[in-house]
């Protein structure tokens, strides 16, 4: 998923975990591209990388590269500048600097060139990521009130376009799921400080949006796997500032820290597995390394141990459990593109199991979230919601009474047909309850509501773990070896099931209110009315100034990072 590096480090004691190792990583190392100019911005999708090119500070071009044959291509400039690329299947997208900045699209299967998506006079974008049919991006300028980067969502099977933000907030670094049903990115309150992590899932209709983190801390950089958002979490903890990476469901729950001393960053998730790339502060020559984290097993590895640094890395794993790893090195004075391929661990031993129900609702992990219900009663009258899950196995139902509301004490809920919760069991003492339930293919998880106005509750079922042991693979020849250690992250509690937490439904295609109009104020549904985009500020810029702008960005990107390690900001 794309992502722009923003490192804020300390320098902190060095490093020390526990010695219970995990099961190692075998796999190989491949050079996707180290050739004259900068490589740099690596994304990857199954064996597909897509990287930006920089021969000179006046030319630069999106590649894509074959793990598998080793095929390396360019997409045609068509005289454009283009840079800081994502990769979703076969598709690529990227920004396009000519007299403007535009998002493009590109999709490998056929060749050709690039296509600009929802084109419009004096748009200017950037930042583009993209997850099945969901391409997200930032637009400046879009009304006079939006002077700050906005974030859009555009579908290309119907073509919608969605304004997801709408505020003076400065929203950046968008990620969505593979799948393309989730957005994550980071709002913050000025350009340097005052930042959270904020999610929009796609539900009949639109995107239901909500803020996932509060004022404890400063949080950036996230991405998803669908289930799972993870971020870049920096606060100070008994004196020390640190920066971590956190994570909790995508819909809400439990937040967990992998606190390590030191300073991580960029995480990118996919599967059960967090890429991420860590300063070294004990190393004669400190540097950033790049690190692996599963979620499974709680097991920790370290991916490069290089006199440079990595950055700006990517992972993908695939349903048949073989999974890549990319990233950027600086070598020589250069940035070069590097690939690490290996298949997931067997034997996932996962606590807590179903046996433990409470702690699967405290800590799903990347337990499948099945469905989602939040039963609010507002007006007094009986309120019935339901949605269709489908698994088998034994899976653990979790009910949040009180959920942004006050507790209720006269709620049902179903499963299929078998009565899961009785009202005699909620009440204004309990506030949560989990079970193991039965899963026998499709059902409809349904739940009701018969009380005062403003109770509430929320209903969430989980699957049943699958950690399907991954045969030895023969393919890696020379296979490197990386032993893992178990390193159990720290609970922070729950994190969006703080009710002062911000929500609101968007439908789809709606792109904004007029330019004399207020932004969206908390738990407001916007106008179904589809009002147009007008471009009132930010006009285009020059070619010149564009494509300087973009070479600066990726030049300087490792070299900010390192300047703000060295200078302990």
């Amino acid at each position: 998923m794309l992502r722009t590096l923003t490192t804020l480090a300390c320098l902190v004691p060095a490093l020390a975990l526990g010695q219970s190792a995990g099961a190692p990583l075998r796999g190989s190392s491949l050079v996707v591209n180290e050739g004259p100019g900068d490589q740099t911005e690596p994304h990857v999708s199954g064996a597909l990388v897509a990287y930006t090119n920089q021969l000179s500070l006046s030319s630069s071009e999106i590649r894509y590269h074959n793990l598998a044959s080793g095929v390396d291509q360019a997409i045609p400039t068509q005289g454009g500048y283009d840079a800081i690329s994502d990769i979703s299947g076969e598709v690529v997208v990227f920004t396009r600097a000519t007299t403007s900045s535009r998002v493009f699209r590109f999709d490998v299967s056929k060749g050709g060139v690039a296509e600009e998506l929802a084109p419009r006079t004096g748009a200017n974008r950037r930042a583009a990521a993209v997850g099945g049919q969901t391409v997200v991006w930032q637009e400046l300028g879009y009304t006079v009130e939006a002077e700050p980067p906005e974030l859009f969502a555009y579908r290309m099977d119907t073509h919608a376009l969605t304004r997801l933000s709408e505020d003076t907030s400065e929203d950046r670094a968008p990620a969505v799921s593979a799948d393309g049903q989730a957005v994550v990115w980071m709002k913050c309150a000025t350009t340097i400080d005052g930042c959270d992590i904020w999610a929009a899932h796609a539900v009949d209709g639109g995107y239901q949006v909500s803020q996932l983190t509060g004022a404890e801390g400063e949080e950036s950089l996230p991405d998803t796997n669908g289930e799972v958002v993870v971020y870049v979490t920096r606060s100070t903890v008994n004196g020390v500032l640190e920066t971590d990476i956190a994570w909790q469901p995508v819909a809400g729950g439990e937040v967990h820290r992998l606190s390590l001393p030191g300073t991580d960053t960029n995480p990118n998730i996919s599967g059960p597995f967090i890429a991420f790339e860590r300063w070294a502060v004990s190393e004669g020559t400190p540097n950033f390394d790049l690190m692996l984290y599963d979620l499974r097993t709680q097991t920790y590895y370290r991916l490069t141990e290089t006199p440079g640094s990595e950055s700006l890395s990517d992972i993908s794993v695939d349903s048949d459990g073989m999974a890549r790893v990319v990233w950027t090195e600086r070598q020589d004075g250069h940035l070069n593109v590097y690939a690490y391929m290996f298949r997931l661990p067997s034997g996932c031993d996962v606590s807590p199991s179903s046996k433990d129900p409470a702690a699967v609702c405290a800590s799903p992990g990347v337990r499948p979230l099945l469905g989602t219900l939040l039963v609010n009663n507002s007006s007094g009258a009986s309120a019935v919601v339901s949605t269709e899950v489908e698994a088998t196995g034994t899976g653990v139902l979790c009910v949040d009474n009180g959920f942004e509301g006050m507790r209720a004490s006269q709620g049902w809920v179903w499963l299929g047909r078998g009565l899961q919760v009785a009202p005699a069991e909620l009440g204004q003492d309990v506030a949560s309850m989990a079970r193991a339930v039965p899963l026998q293919g499709r059902r409809q998880l349904s739940a009701r509501l018969d009380d005062a106005p403003g109770s509430a509750f929320r209903v969430r079922l989980y699957g049943p773990l699958s950690c399907a042991d991954s045969p030895q693979d023969d393919s890696f020849e020379g296979a490197e070896i990386h032993y893992g250690e178990f390193v159990p992250p720290e609970s922070l509690g729950t994190g969006s099931d703080k009710g002062s937490f911000k929500h609101y439904f968007v439908p789809s295609g709606y792109e904004g209110k007029l330019a004399s109009g207020p932004g969206l104020a908390e738990d407001e549904e916007v106008s179904q009315q589809h009002l147009p985009g007008c471009s009132a500020g930010g006009g285009s810029a020059s070619f010149l100034g564009v494509w300087m702008l973009a070479a600066v960005l990726l030049r300087g990107r490792t070299a900010r990072a390192r300047s703000r390690v060295e200078s302990g900001i």
